[in-house]
């Protein structure tokens, strides 16, 4: 294979692993479900966040940096910024149909919990409480639903794209650098993106996750470019120590009091919205320690035609209703009960409708890139 087919390839373990993170957020997001014991978060300091995120900035280094690296400097900037405009299209279009779901449950069970946010904590309240105010903070996202807020975390990333590109040209190593630097200074000074009408600031902190999101570029990158992450035997034992050291930490809970730290608490808590230390370095080394162990090959094994590889290849509407869905479980578990059958039964259902329609848009895609074919000769 040559190195331009090398490069231009797609790499389905990416959209494997994406499919799988959005199964995960799917089932974390029926709020008391039984499969949500099961999922990596219970296991680890990290979850399917940071997963998808990491995720998003390798696919990026492919989506954008080669037109970028090009010299089309303008197009790959240009269609980062499109790409954004459509999360935030997605992100709205799929706010309003979730409000619309909680109205509907309460009109239909005539229950007000569904708005004030005592059967499921999605911040609907302020809204209801103030509508006016709340539609302004809808629209310019500084009112996010719980669960519907990472899509709008996504597209001030994918805004910064063209920034993190410039650097990447000049070297990745300065990329890697001014990133961290911006992740330490978010946590030292309190960077945010502004909360409307509500104090405080986004739940997903963008500046501290664009982190995250460089790594996954920078890692892509290499991998673009043949120069994979060298195997270090002591790097993967650290990796494989701190992923032990975190499995036992989370389901006993043994909490170390860090208060004498002279540090913000942003920085060595465990606060997922500005993905602390704990979190980050959680993710790196699950992802070093998957990359060179046998999972890593096997994952070769699997077919594009994979239901979750699928779902991975159209991560976007795939997300959009999973979150709907998520929240249609929620409701249905709250008024038919929450049993391991009826889990099954909510689980397994929002599953097969997300792999479902990644299936049908593959087939769309596949009609339309289909080449015309011939005329069958007129018979006599």
């Amino acid at each position: 294979m040559t190195t331009a087919a090398a490069r231009s390839r797609r790499d389905h373990r990416i959209d494997f692993l994406r499919g799988l993170a959005l199964a995960s957020i799917f089932i974390n997001h029926v709020p008391g479900n039984f499969y949500e014991n099961w999922t990596h978060k219970n296991f680890g300091f990290s979850d399917a966040a940071e997963v998808f995120v990491m995720l998003a900035g390798f696919a990026s280094a492919y989506a954008y940096f080669a037109r970028f690296e090009r010299g089309e400097t303008w197009d790959a900037s240009v269609k980062a910024v499109r790409r954004a405009f459509t999360l935030y299209i997605s992100h709205i279009v799929t706010t309003i149909i979730g409000i619309a779901l909680f109205c509907a449950a309460t009109l239909y069970f005539m229950h007000p919990g569904y708005l004030d946010d005592s059967i499921v904590y999605m911040d609907i309240k302020p809204l209801m409480d103030d509508p006016v105010r709340g539609i302004v903070g809808l629209v310019t996202l500084g009112h996010q639903l719980g669960y519907f807020n990472i899509l709008p975390m996504y597209m001030v990333l994918l805004l910064m794209l063209p920034f993190f590109m410039m650097l990447a040209r000049r070297s990745l190593s300065l990329l890697l650098a001014v990133s961290v630097t911006l992740w330490f200074a978010t946590g030292v000074f309190g960077l945010e993106m502004p909360n409307y009408p509500m104090p405080g600031g986004w739940f997903f902190n963008p500046f501290a996750w664009q982190l995250l999101f460089v790594v996954g570029f920078i890692l892509g990158q290499r991998q673009r470019e043949q120069r994979p992450m060298p195997f270090s035997a002591l790097l993967y034992g650290l990796c494989v120590v701190y992923l032990l050291l975190a499995y036992w930490w989370v389901p006993f809970d043994w909490l170390i009091n860090f208060s004498g730290i002279k540090l913000p608490s942003t920085i060595w808590s465990f606060d997922k919205g500005f993905v602390a230390w704990p979190r980050l370095l959680h993710m790196l080394a699950l992802a070093y320690v998957v990359m060179m162990s046998p999972l890593g090959r096997l994952m070769h094994r699997i077919p594009a035609s994979n239901f979750l590889t699928a779902m991975g290849r159209h991560s976007l509407p795939v997300f959009c209703i999973g979150s709907l869905l998520s929240m249609t479980g929620a409701i249905v578990r709250h008024e038919w009960g929450g049993t391991f059958g009826k889990d099954t039964v909510i689980i397994a259902t929002g599953l097969l409708v997300m792999g479902g329609l990644a299936v049908f848009l593959d087939g769309r895609k596949a009609e339309r890139t289909e080449p015309l074919r011939a005329p069958s000769p007129a018979t006599t």
